[in-house]
Order: structure tokens, then C-alpha cells, then sequence
């Protein structure tokens, strides 16, 4: 026994002593200790609850089923998961994502409910739809049938909702007649832009009339781009289709010559074709041909009649034809009781123009007393019933408070309601507006808007006030060569303002170069028109020599007749001419008529020269203090030559005491301002001290500077000076 002890003691001590020689030789390299197992991921337990009898997924994984109101769960890990929902039946599922972010139990309660309501909703709604869409088709004919009798009997708001179920079930004289309530403002407001796409609905089904009615926007430009040619095509087809509406508007556009060149005879024969066949409007156009001598010799007699015809078949351009020639006088005695007689038949059938034209007699006091009130009226049921003009008049009255306080911001919006209408007064009148800065800021850019639709409508006006835009780079760039065709187009379609200004773009050179004698014949032109400031300038060139041949006695000639024609600018010119005694005898008294009408309707030159009269006592008897009062006013004015004057009284004591220091201020006023005989008193004062501190440096240079400017004593007097 002790021999085993002592050898196995003795083999506890091998292995001891093995174990520290395996223990350095681990010390000496590297230690390898086996890998710790991996951490388990954390989870989570999701509850999934349904509202209804469900089948869901997790992840896309089938998980099984839960009964209606009732749950399951599941282990996940954490982080996003999709659950999906899907009733037994199929038909409806819901998905949700859920976030989860720590252990423990996460809730996602799935709602079918309200998808399954929903889709009966939706269900039901498509029903009710298709059940709607029949009832409209197996209806459409008869709820025309009543909405066409509620129309013809002007129960306009009744008829509307049945038409729109006879245009909803696909009757296209339904789409018509709706389009005709918004287009007229026939129990709604007036609304283009719901009437066109009626008419063309219409239109594009076959519904003649309603391409005319359409053809009508494109014709003024009223909710759609102006396009004749697209008028055309649109009456064009009415016409083959026989429509006899489709005829007349066609010849119309021949006799206007609007995207078709302008054929007399052609708009005669579409006429007659109409007017044979029944349709008044074309016996109206045969009227308006002879009314107007186009084609056919001038004759009153005719137009009355075949207006006559018209307005008494119930046509009611006729009527309104009729009322203005009575109104005009032409072929009948001026009878504005008459006019109002026919305006008002046009008016009470809702034909819009002729409730303008009796707005316009009580705007006028003609045949009627003046009533401001009751011309609104008319032109407010004219402006309601898509008539621009009417929108306009009413602008008008805005504009000028007449019959309501002057209020600019109220004329803008009738203007702005007019021009869109296709009334092109109304852009133009717009365009002032925003150029005069009256009615809200000024706009010389928005001006060029509705000038330039006015322009394109044919209202040479609008061409001429857009060129003045171009001409002073207001709203743009300055471009001068785009003014002068705006100016000639202006001038060449008899709009006399357009040769005027053509006449001021030659005289100052901006057509190019300066070409007096352009300028000659366009201020002729405009003179002859009767554009007063026109015979002005034409008198200037006259009296110049600019253009042509000096010739006094044309210069008296115009200057006579713009100044006859309240242009007093001229008055004084003509005066000057009288006080020189060119072209004329030297006349002071008839130089002072002159100068005093000038002067007192505003024109300071006038005043100065008046002032000069009395100073020197030439026409009149020498008077300081008259003088004084005539160069005062001209003075305050800002006319520089009367400062010069007045201040010259105040230095030499004429009429007044002696008084240099009052001098002063005038004389300084006028030289600033390029008056070189003010200079040259100026420095005067400066000489000798008089008024001012003594001063040869200020004096010389003033003296100087009236020396350059021609003046001959001043050089004198630099020259005497020490």
C-alpha cells in the first residue's frame, strides 16, 4: 500500500512538474481559448387582433387564422414587421406596419371594418352612377321636352337643371340651350368659360346651332383666343349642314371681311340664301349691306325695309338696326322716342344689344330725361348678359361718376370684365386706366396687355397708345420702330392721333432721321382731322422753315385754327407772329387778344407775354403792376423767361421800390434754368454788390456764361469788368 502511495505520489509530482513545463511553454506563444457561444436575439411577442374573421400574415408568412374580434400571437424579433389582414371572403385587407423597439408585448389591432365599408360604398355609389346614367339616356328626351317649355316661358333658373339632365343623358339641343343660359346670363351669371365647352360638346355632336353660338367667342375673342378662322370654319359648317344662323354669321364675316377677305358680294349672297329661306338675321344682313353701301348703292329706304322685316318676323337684330336709324336720323327723321321704341321690343326678347341701346338714351337724355340710374340698369343687364359693351358703358359711368361716385378701382373691374368679354373700348379704357395709374397702382406693363388686345381686335386707338408705350420704353423697351408701325397702321385706318404722333417721330428723329418734311405731311393729315395740337406743330414747321419752304402765312393758318380749336398754345404763337408783324401786319392789340386768351385758359407763355405788353406798354397802356401780376403767375408756373422779367422789375424799381436782394432769387431761378439774359443781370449784381456781397469771380462767370449763350451786352460787360 505504501508503495502505491508513494508512486502515486510520485506520478502527481510528474504530472505537477509536466504541468509547469506546459504552463512556460504557453507563456512563451500565444494563449488559444475556445469562442464563447453566440448571444440569443432579443424578442418580442406581437398580439394581432382583427375586427372581422380574418386570415393574416407576418412578414408574408401564412400564420393562420383569428376569429372576428379575436387575436393571436407570435415571437419576433425586435425591428419592423408587416402584418396583413384578409377577410374569409377575400374581398377586403388591411396592412400595418409596426415598429418595435423593446421586448415585451406589442398590439396591432387590424380594422377591416371600415375597408369593407368603404368598398359597399364605392359599390353602391358605381350603382348608383350607372342607375343615374340610365335614368339620364331613357329620360334625356322627355326632361328636354319640359326644361325646352321652362326656357321658351323664361323660367330660366326651373329650366337649367332639367337641360343639364338632358345634356347629361345625351341630348345635344339640351347641351345647346345650357350653353345659351351661361352664354346670355339667362337665370346664372354670365359664364364663357361653361358655355363654351357646351356649345362645342354640342357642336362636335352635330348641334348646329351651337356652332354658331360658338363661332361667336371666336369672332370677339370673349373666353377664348380671337380666331376668325376658326369662326369661320365653325359657320362654314353650320351653312353646309343648312343651317340658316350658320349662313348669315358667314356672310357676316364676308362683310366685315374677318378671316376671310372682305367680299361684299359673297356676304350678299349668303344673306339673300338666309333671308329667302326664312331666316330674318339674314334678311337684317341684305339691310345692313344697304345701310352701309357696301356692295350696293347707299340706300336708307332699303335697310328700313328689310329691318322692318326682320324686327317684325321676331328677328331681333332688325329691331335694334331699326332703332338706330332712327336714333342716327338716316332715312327717317331723328326720332329717339322711336330708337327707344325698338330698342326696348329687342330688349324685352333678352336680345342684350338693344337693352344697351336704351341704357345709352337714359345715359343721354335722349327721348327720356336724363337718368344715370336707370341707364345702369340697362347696361347692367346688358354686362350680365355677356354684352362687353354694356360692361363697358358701365365702367363709363365709374370712370366719370356719373350717377355714382367717381370710384376708378370699380371702372377697372367693368373694363377688365368688358375686354375679357371681347369689348375692345373696354381694353382700351382698361389700359388708360393702368398707364393713369387711377383705379390702383400704375402699370405701364399691364397697360401694354389690353392695348394690345385691342390693337389685335381692329380698335386703331389701342395700336396708337400702345405705340406711345413703345415710344417711352413704358412696360418694356424703348423701340421706335415698334411705335411707328403701331403709329401708321393707326393713321393708315383713319384714327387721326396716329398720324400726329407719326408727325412727332419725324420731327424729333426717332424714326431714324430727322425728316421734317414726313412730319409735314402727317401733321397735315392729323390737322385736317381735327387734332388741334397737330395744327400746332404744323404751324411750327411752317414758321421754322423745317420740312419745306418758311411760310408765315401757313403758319398763321394753322396757328388760327388750333387756337379756333382750343389748343391755346397756339394762341400765343399766333399772338407772337402778330407782335412781329410776320406774314401779317404788326398788330399789338390783336397780339394782346391773343396772349390773354392763352393766359387765361393756363397757357403761362401766354402770361409772360401778356406781362411784356403791359411792361412795355405796347397794345396797352404801360401798367408795372399788371406786368407784374402776369409775370408772377407765369413765374410760379415755371415759365423762366418771366422770372427773368419779374425779377428785372424788382431790379430797375418799375412799378414796385427798388429792390435787389427780390431780384435775386428770380434772376438766380431763371438763369439755373438756361435764361441768359437773367445771367448776365445776375452777375450784375454780383459786380457792383448789390443785393449780394461783391463778388468780380461770380460776376465775371456769369457774364461769361451769358456771353456763350449770345447774349452781346454780357460780353460787354466781361470785358469792362476789372
Amino acid at each position: 500500500m505504501r508503495t502505491e502511495r508513494i508512486t502515486v505520489w510520485v506520478l502527481a509530482m510528474a504530472m505537477a512538474a509536466a504541468g509547469h513545463s506546459a504552463l512556460a511553454l504557453q507563456e512563451e506563444g500565444p494563449i488559444l481559448r475556445p469562442n464563447k457561444p453566440p448571444a440569443k436575439p432579443a424578442t418580442a411577442t406581437l398580439l394581432v387582433m382583427c375586427d372581422l374573421a380574418c386570415n393574416w400574415k407576418l412578414d408574408r408568412e401564412r400564420k393562420g387564422h383569428i376569429d372576428a374580434g379575436g387575436s393571436a400571437k407570435a415571437k419576433v424579433e425586435l425591428g419592423q414587421h408587416e402584418v396583413v389582414a384578409v377577410t374569409e371572403d377575400g374581398a377586403d385587407q388591411a396592412q400595418q406596419f409596426s415598429e418595435i423597439k423593446a421586448s415585451g408585448q406589442t398590439v396591432v389591432n387590424i380594422e377591416l371594418k371600415p375597408v369593407r365599408a368603404a368598398r359597399l360604398q364605392a359599390e353602391q355609389t358605381v350603382q348608383e352612377e350607372a342607375a343615374r346614367k340610365r335614368d339620364l339616356l331613357d329620360h334625356a328626351d322627355e326632361r328636354l321636352k319640359k326644361g325646352q317649355a321652362l326656357y321658351d316661358q323664361k323660367h330660366y333658373e326651373e329650366a337649367r337643371p332639367l337641360l343639364q339632365q338632358a345634356c347629361d343623358g345625351g341630348n345635344m339641343v339640351g347641351c345647346y340651350l345650357l350653353g345659351h343660359l351661361y352664354d346670355y346670363g339667362q337665370g346664372v351669371k354670365h359664364d364663357a368659360a361653361s358655355a363654351i365647352p357646351l356649345y362645342q360638346k354640342a357642336c362636335d355632336a352635330g348641334e348646329m346651332s351651337a356652332c354658331c353660338e360658338l363661332s361667336g367667342f371666336y369672332v370677339v375673342g370673349g373666353g377664348v383666343t380671337q380666331d376668325y378662322a376658326q369662326a369661320r370654319s365653325l359657320v362654314q359648317k353650320a351653312c353646309d349642314a343648312g343651317n340658316l344662323d350658320g349662313c348669315f354669321r358667314l356672310g357676316e364675316l364676308y362683310r366685315q371681311g374677318e378671316g376671310v377677305p372682305k367680299d361684299y358680294a359673297q356676304g350678299h349672297s349668303l344673306f339673300q340664301k338666309a333671308c329667302d329661306r326664312g331666316d330674318m338675321d339674314g334678311c337684317a344682313g341684305l339691310g345692313m349691306l344697304y345701310d352701309e353701301g357696301q356692295g350696293v348703292d347707299q340706300d336708307y329706304a332699303k335697310a328700313r325695309s328689310f329691318y322692318q322685316k326682320t324686327c317684325d318676323g321676331g328677328g331681333r337684330v332688325g329691331c335694334v338696326r331699326l332703332g338706330m336709324l332712327y336714333y342716327s336720323g338716316h332715312g327717317v327723321a331723328q326720332d329717339f322716342a322711336q330708337a327707344r321704341s325698338f330698342y326696348g321690343k329687342a330688349c324685352d326678347s333678352g336680345f342684350m344689344p338693344g337693352c344697351t341701346g336704351l341704357g345709352y338714351l337714359y345715359d343721354n337724355g335722349q327721348g327720356v330725361s336724363q337718368d344715370y340710374a336707370q341707364a345702369r340698369s340697362f347696361y347692367q343687364q346688358a354686362c350680365d348678359g355677356g354684352i362687353g359693351t354694356g360692361c363697358t358703358l358701365i365702367g363709363n359711368l365709374y370712370d366719370l361718376g356719373h350717377g355714382v361716385t367717381q370710384d376708378y378701382s370699380q371702372a377697372r373691374s367693368f373694363y377688365q370684365q368688358a375686354c375679357d368679354d371681347g369689348d375692345i373700348v373696354g381694353c382700351v379704357n382698361l389700359g388708360n386706366l393702368y398707364s393713369s395709374g387711377q383705379g390702383g397702382a400704375q402699370d405701364y406693363t399691364q397697360a401694354r396687355v389690353p392695348y394690345q388686345k385691342a390693337c389685335d381686335g381692329g380698335n386703331l386707338s389701342g395700336c396708337a397708345s400702345l405705340g406711345t408705350l413703345y415710344y417711352n420704353g413704358q412696360g418694356g423697351t424703348q423701340d421706335y420702330s415698334r411705335a411707328g408701325s403701331l403709329y401708321q397702321k393707326a393713321c393708315d385706318g383713319g384714327y387721326v392721333w396716329g398720324c400726329a404722333f407719326l408727325g412727332t417721330l419725324y420731327s424729333s428723329g426717332h424714326g431714324g432721321s430727322q425728316e421734317n418734311d414726313l412730319a409735314r405731311t402727317f401733321y397735315k393729315k392729323a390737322c385736317d382731322g381735327g387734332i388741334m395740337t397737330a395744327c400746332t406743330s404744323l404751324g411750327n414747321l411752317y414758321y421754322s422753315g423745317q420740312g419745306g419752304a418758311q411760310d408765315y402765312s401757313q403758319a398763321i393758318s394753322s396757328y388760327q385754327k388750333a387756337c379756333n380749336g382750343g389748343d391755346v398754345l397756339a394762341c400765343t404763337s399766333l399772338g407772337t407772329l402778330y407782335f412781329n408783324g410776320q406774314g401779317v401786319a404788326k398788330n399789338y392789340a390783336q397780339s394782346h387778344v391773343l396772349y390773354q386768351k392763352a393766359c387765361d385758359a393756363g397757357n403761362l407763355s401766354g402770361c409772360a407775354a401778356l406781362g411784356a405788353l403791359y411792361d412795355n406798354g405796347q397794345g396797352v397802356t404801360k401798367d408795372y403792376a399788371q406786368a407784374r401780376t402776369y409775370y408772377q403767375k407765369a413765374c410760379d408756373g415755371g415759365e423762366l423767361q418771366a422770372c427773368d422779367s419779374l425779377g428785372w422789375l424788382y431790379f430797375k424799381g418799375h412799378g414796385v421800390s427798388r429792390d435787389y436782394a427780390q431780384a435775386r432769387p428770380l434772376l438766380e431761378k431763371a438763369c439755373a434754368g438756361g435764361i441768359m439774359s437773367a445771367c448776365n443781370n445776375l452777375g450784375w449784381l454780383y459786380e457792383h454788390g448789390d443785393g449780394v456781397p461783391q463778388d468780380y469771380t461770380q460776376a465775371r462767370s456769369l457774364y461769361q456764361r451769358a456771353c456763350d449763350g449770345g447774349i452781346k451786352y454780357a460780353c460787354d460787360n466781361l470785358k469792362q469788368l476789372h
